[in-house]
């Protein structure tokens, strides 16, 4: 997490400049607030509503999106993250992690702001407000690789996440005919190897655009087989033959991982009742296989913990309490602690080895820009890519465009799939428009349930 400069030694942060009050510590109300808006960003606030946000830079001025007064001016080590429910760095040993946690260093002390309350909202959570889309790039990867040449930036996103998926070739396997799921697919110059889904569907990703150089291995228990000979971009079929499966009932293992960032404070309050919603439905909706369900909440290091895990449950009744018992805070600079939740997502879990895998990643803000954390997210996805875990990222306010590419290929390198939250519900701060073609609007809980049963059918 970025240390903030002291620019005034001997002076606290002054928060009465022009239109600031006491609602500048707690936030504007939600509906107002340009999420990431904080303290230690650089650059300035985009007029509401525009879907555009750069930060502040500490020691200078942040404007308000609705009036456009000044909101604060931080000229110590304690600036103040400005984005509701944020944390005013520095003046207090950091609280102690509750067990289950990963918790941060402790030379990164920080004093919380009170979070936004539900009865703060201006609309009251509930259960199908929220709204979003889907665009899945594995289905258009044309389109995806199309967008090299019609944006620029995307080539500078690509050196940025050090990205090394030039080729890919989609692999379908069926048994006697039928789409055949959980076949493992890989190829020694493959940046890993894959799992196949309910289509029988696996994708092999190459950092070189002719790739590859070696054949192409399926299997699935003492089955296997190779295809060779195939070159850059491709789509190919291999069929098993008769393959003899332990079961054929399936089981799910379905985790969230959330940010729960100061950040997070104008949606996180929507989101929980929306998560809770949909981890009773998707139990109820499949309560003849076993549904085990894992929810994880991550912050930043220096914050009160870096990561808060619970482990797969068959109880609803826990994750739905876990939910409910989170709120937005911490924080600081606009990344966070993306890697280190990967890790405990894909590591420090056990999921089932037969299972469908899904992972819902509820995030605002990119990893932070170090070489060795962009490292470590890549290698994390390929290893949930290897163990057929589908990351389905889902984009809140505050993500820019370059942190829609990085989770673009979060999703389409594991199989799953991008979605985003959108500007129909009315509720939290701008949403950018992503990059894609044509998708629907939906109920974000009506879409989370269709694509974790997508899986399913």
């Amino acid at each position: 997490m970025k240390k903030y400069l002291s620019i005034l030694a001997s002076t606290a942060v002054v928060l009465s400049l022009a239109g600031c009050s006491s609602a500048g510590i707690n936030g504007p109300t939600p509906s107002s607030v340009v999420s990431g808006a904080t303290s230690g960003s650089s650059g300035t606030t985009a007029p509401a509503n525009s879907g555009e946000y750069t930060g502040t830079d500490i020691g200078g001025t942040g404007k308000r999106p609705d009036t456009g007064d000044l909101e604060m001016f931080a000229t110590t080590e304690a600036a103040m993250d400005t984005a509701a429910g944020g944390a005013i760095k520095g003046g207090a040993m950091a609280p102690t992690a509750p067990a289950g946690d990963i918790a941060p260093p402790v030379e990164e002390p920080s004093v919380v702001v009170e979070p936004i309350k539900p009865t703060e909202l201006e609309t009251p959570p509930q259960a199908g407000l929220l709204t979003g889309g889907e665009w899945n790039d594995n289905a258009h990867w044309a389109d995806w690789n199309a967008l090299y040449t019609s944006h620029e930036d995307w080539n500078s996103y690509k050196k940025t996440w050090k990205n090394e998926t030039d080729c890919r070739i989609a692999v379908k396997v069926t048994s006697n005919g039928e789409p055949f799921e959980g076949a493992r697919v890989s190829c020694k110059s493959a940046i890993s190897s894959a799992v196949t889904d309910n289509k029988g569907k696996a994708y092999l990703f190459y950092p070189a655009i002719n790739g590859p150089t070696e054949p192409i291995t399926v299997e699935f228990g003492g089955t296997s087989k190779t295809i060779d000979g195939v070159i850059g971009n491709a789509e190919v079929e291999c069929d098993l033959g008769t393959v003899a499966r332990d079961t054929e009932v399936p089981s799910l293992d379905f985790m969230i991982m959330c940010d729960t960032t100061g950040s997070m404070g104008d949606e996180l309050e929507y989101l929980k009742v929306e998560l809770e919603n949909i981890v009773r439905k998707i139990k109820s909706d499949n309560s003849n296989i076993p549904v085990h369900t894992s929810v994880n909440f991550y912050r930043d290091e220096g914050d009160e913990y870096v990561v808060r895990q619970f482990p797969f449950t068959d109880d609803i009744e826990k994750s739905a309490n876990a939910i409910r018992e989170q709120s937005a805070n911490g924080g600081g600079d606009t990344p966070e602690a993306v890697h280190t939740a990967l890790d405990s997502a894909i590591n420090n879990h056990t999921w089932s080895e037969n299972s469908v895998k899904i992972m819902f990643l509820v995030l605002d803000a990119p990893p932070h820009d170090d070489a060795q954390i962009i490292d470590s997210v890549n290698k994390y996805v390929r290893q949930a890519a290897e163990k057929g875990i589908r990351i389905v990222p889902i984009a809140s306010s505050g993500i820019d465009k370059s942190t829609e590419y990085l989770l673009r290929t979060m999703a389409f390198t594991t199989g799953g799939t991008y979605t985003f939250l959108t500007d129909d519900s009315g509720v939290g701060n701008s949403h950018i428009k992503p990059t894609v073609g044509a998708y629907n609007v939906e109920k974000l809980s009506d879409m989370m349930i269709r694509i974790v049963n997508s899986y399913l059918a």
